[in-house]
């Protein structure tokens, strides 16, 4: 007896009805079951049988399924047929489940040659779990920094963290330069094994007092180890963006921001502030990143800040690359922002980053509105909502308002409506809703929108509703019909949409399928019953099972409209009109119209 249980609705939730019904052809043959306690959790272990045999793992906490994973080419996520069908076991045979001693209980039974004679035997199994073993925190650590850096005092707990984040490194597995450009062979470098190591980085400078020189050595080495690291990998793969390796530098450039702001001596501030130079200098300092770590940029002393400012500013100068001297300029317009710039400074570094967004706010700030919207005139990609809070902020926003009304595209005019309605100016509001859709095409896709607009701001709503159908039915490229009964129809006027296709010989061609069987369940029966019939026989047409099928549904659906014995009569009629057609019988007689 294990006494674990597991009731349906929590595996249900967790892999899904469907994974949930693929899995149970496997139920039956999984083998292997076995249940461990561990702590207040318990492991699922169990092997699947398919093409190959599957290992599945799964975690339950208090009832509810917290993990689980499988080593089927689709269970990375947890969710595979596999996790599903020793799910399903756990929940009607938790019996079948061999209980297992709890894992601390078994930990603590082995002494130390025990525990090392099994790590052996494990990592002769699995060789990759080296790495999780030589990353491991230790009291006395055999894998410290062997470069010129600083090093970390004594041997406290926290010491060995620069030495276990360089063997993390090393021990990254990359593909060779031959495999290197191939799609798909490699989804970038595993940092699994780093990413807790760089949270207890924070917790290391967040808990370093003043004055505790050891501590913050050890954080500046911890750091630095992170930084070559990274530099150490785009040298090695030289295609590899910088992107990929943003989820360690910029928790590592974080944690030396923080270092930085706290009062150091001269010699650690020294080597902490270059440490920052030779990572922006090898690595960049992207916009996404600075934007989350400008706040502790400002907190750093005056001198470091002017450093800093000016040791970019010597990478921009020296840069010969365009697109390079604008990545740097990025830097140091972000950077000098924390300063006391002239706005002609300000303005000139703004147009060094090429950057239209970032030049459009360095014009407004430099007060020179009229050229920041002749900016926005040669960026139609620069959309004005984005552009709107800049203009509010310089009180420039009737500048950008003037700019919208003269401005062609569907955007511009779209925030020019939700500025003025936002501001109560609705009959302006109106008159830019009305004028877009007397210039629109009754079937360009952006006039259902303005119609909603336009209800919801019309004084008058009836008027503008036959002014515009007045305005649609006159246009010189002749009657929208579609677009018009469209509009007649949500407005709850089908008689007078179906009065507009009086004299066309073939309705259903013109609104097609789907509009004219809306039209005409919608109409009164003596109207609707010819339309009906007309939709029906365009369906047949298609000589599909699919479209007898339609057609079938078409009568079916008209008949409380029409009467049954008139669906009835319609379908009698077709078959007559279609006697080959054995299948539209079959879906006619299956609709319960023969």
């Amino acid at each position: 007896m294990t006494g674990f249980t597991l009731q349906k609705a929590a595996a249900l939730s967790y892999v899904g009805e469907r994974e949930w019904h693929r899995g149970q052809p496997y139920v039956s043959s999984l083998t292997g079951l076995s249940v461990q306690p561990d702590g207040p959790a318990i492991t699922l272990r169990g092997s699947a049988h398919g093409q190959e045999r599957y290992s599945v793992i799964i975690t339950i906490d208090r009832g509810q399924v917290q993990d689980a994973v499988c080593s089927c080419p689709v269970g990375g996520d947890g969710r595979c047929k596999h996790v599903a069908a020793l799910l399903a076991r756990a929940v009607t045979s938790p019996d079948d489940f061999r209980e297992l001693p709890p894992l601390d209980a078994t930990l603590d039974a082995l002494d130390a040659p025990a525990l090392r004679a099994v790590i052996r035997r494990m990592l002769s199994r699995e060789p990759d779990l080296l790495s999780v073993l030589l990353t491991q925190p230790t009291t006395q650590s055999s894998a410290q920094p062997t470069t010129a850096q600083v090093q970390p005092d004594g041997a406290g707990a926290t010491s060995d963290l620069p030495g276990r984040i360089r063997v993390a490194f090393d021990l990254l597995d990359l593909p060779d330069e031959d495999h290197w450009h191939w799609e798909n062979d490699w989804d970038g470098p595993d940092f699994s094994e780093l990413t807790p190591m760089l949270e207890e980085l924070q917790e290391l400078v967040a808990a370093a007092p003043t004055g505790d020189l050891a501590a913050q050595r050890s954080a500046l080495a911890a750091i630095q180890a992170t930084l070559d690291g990274c530099h150490g990998l785009k040298a090695q793969q030289p295609d590899l963006a910088l992107d990929d390796l943003s989820t360690l530098v910029e928790p590592a450039r974080t944690a030396l921001l923080s270092l930085l702001a706290r009062p150091l001596p001269a010699e650690l501030q020294g080597a902490a502030l270059g440490t920052l130079h030779e990572s922006v200098a090898n690595l960049g300092w992207p916009d996404h990143e600075i934007d989350g770590q400008l706040d502790l940029f400002t907190e750093l002393p005056a001198e470091d800040r002017a450093q800093t400012v000016a040791f970019v500013r010597g990478l921009h100068d020296s840069e010969a690359g365009t697109y390079a001297r604008q990545r740097r300029a990025r830097t140091l317009y972000a950077l000098a922002s924390t300063g006391d710039l002239s706005a002609h400074e300000n303005l000139a570094l703004a147009r060094a980053t090429g950057d239209s967004f970032m030049i459009t706010a360095a014009l407004l700030d430099s007060g020179q509105p009229e050229e920041a919207t002749a900016l926005l005139a040669e960026h139609p990609e620069l959309s004005l909502s984005v552009v709107a809070g800049l203009f509010q902020d310089s009180g420039a926003l009737a500048h950008l308002e003037a700019f919208a009304r003269t401005r062609p595209d569907p955007w511009a005019r779209r925030w020019l409506f939700t500025h003025l309605n936002e501001q109560n100016r609705r009959a302006e509001a109106h008159a830019v809703a009305r004028d877009a859709l007397m210039q629109l095409p009754p079937a360009h896709a952006d006039a259902p929108f303005w119609i909603t607009q336009l209800k919801t701001v019309s004084p008058d709503w009836p008027a503008d509703r036959e002014t515009l159908i007045t305005h649609w039915a006159a246009r010189p490229d002749g009657p929208h019909l579609p677009p018009l009964v469209r509009l007649l129809l949500r407005e709850q006027q089908p008689e007078r949409a179906a009065q507009l296709l009086h004299g066309v010989p073939d309705p259903v061609g013109v609104l097609g399928l789907d509009l004219a069987r809306q039209l005409a369940l919608q109409l009164p029966a003596e109207q609707a019953l010819a339309l009906i019939i007309q939709v029906a026989a365009a369906h047949i047409a298609g000589r599909s099972r699919a479209h007898y099928q339609s057609a079938a549904r078409t009568l079916r659906d008209a008949a409380p409209l029409i009467g049954r014995a008139e669906a009835q009569s319609a379908a009698r009629l077709l078959t007559q009109e279609y006697p080959t057609l054995r299948a539209l019988k079959e879906e006619l007689q299956a609709a319960q119209l023969l």
